[in-house]
């Protein structure tokens, strides 16, 4: 390893491996989707939730499976036929989340602190808008096994929106597989008899690890410096959830760096692994 000086850790196995990103940061980026075999069944599942009208759809996983991600994907393709609102932080009181829509819907309210009723009118007069200019709405809530009971019956009376012949109004709920369990309680069984569309977002398989590593690398403007006899280890270390692939790779390809080795091979994989476990 040659000296770093003032670079970053970062810039310096960037630099010796001719990277022009850091190609296993863990922030989800649009620019590094992997579009695996579950992947796509869960975004075919969304999509068919909403041309179909079906109000309710669920997708859930563990965490680090790629949701968040995925549902930019779902909302950049859709985007000519919805307008939609992308709820990140749902642990919220019901005023609360109302405002978040309103805000990621690119409404704007006439008073700074507006009452539930105003801001449920502003959502409805948007929906309604919205259809009559043939666009859905559609309103995606992350991690949705956070929110209260209360909040989730408050959902399913938002959703009652409709005309004569169809809702106007979808809304996709993306959790870990507590949600489940959550919408199973006696006091949501109106709101879990609604939800018809509903998906698992399964972790990466063993055999589709080598397109995602050759993929982001790929994407960061690099070759493929590793041994593939490394695949096994990081599947094994990782149980193929994408966000734990990045954390122990991007490890690697510092111990790796630090070795003063162009190819990464599995005794880098181990201190990755090691590191990652405090040991």
């Amino acid at each position: 390893m040659k000296g770093t000086g003032l670079k970053s850790i970062h810039q310096a196995y960037m630099d010796f491996f001719g990277l022009k990103k850091r190609p296993f940061a863990i922030t989800p980026d649009p620019e590094f989707y992997f579009e695996s075999l579950s992947h796509k069944k869960a975004l075919v599942h969304m999509e068919y939730a909403v041309t179909e009208k079906m109000g309710f759809a669920m997708v859930t996983g563990e965490v680090g499976t790629g949701k968040t991600l995925m549902a930019r994907i779902f909302m950049e393709k859709m985007r000519p036929k919805i307008n939609s609102a992308l709820i990140l932080h749902p642990i919220l009181t019901e005023r609360e989340l109302l405002y978040s829509i309103v805000q990621d819907l690119g409404l704007r309210m006439d008073k700074k602190r507006p009452t539930k009723k105003e801001l449920l009118d502003k959502i409805s007069s948007f929906i309604l808008s919205s259809a009559e200019n043939g666009k859905r709405t559609v309103i995606i809530i992350d991690e949705a096994q956070d929110l209260k009971p209360n909040i989730l019956e408050s959902l399913r009376l938002i959703s009652n929106l409709e005309t004569g012949k169809e809702k106007l109004l979808d809304i996709i709920l993306l959790g870990q597989p507590e949600l489940e369990k959550k919408l199973s309680r006696y006091t949501l069984r109106q709101l879990n008899q609604r939800i018809l569309v509903r998906t698992r977002l399964n972790p990466l398989q063993e055999e589709e690890i080598e397109a995602y590593l050759d993929m982001r690398i790929q994407k960061s403007g690099g070759e493929k410096f590793y041994d593939s006899s490394i695949i096994p280890l990081v599947y094994r270390y990782s149980k193929g959830i994408p966000r734990l692939i990045n954390a122990v790779m991007e490890r690697a390809l510092i111990a790796a760096f630090v070795d003063d080795s162009k190819i990464l091979k599995k005794r880098h994989l181990k201190l990755a692994h090691a590191s990652l476990l405090g040991e």
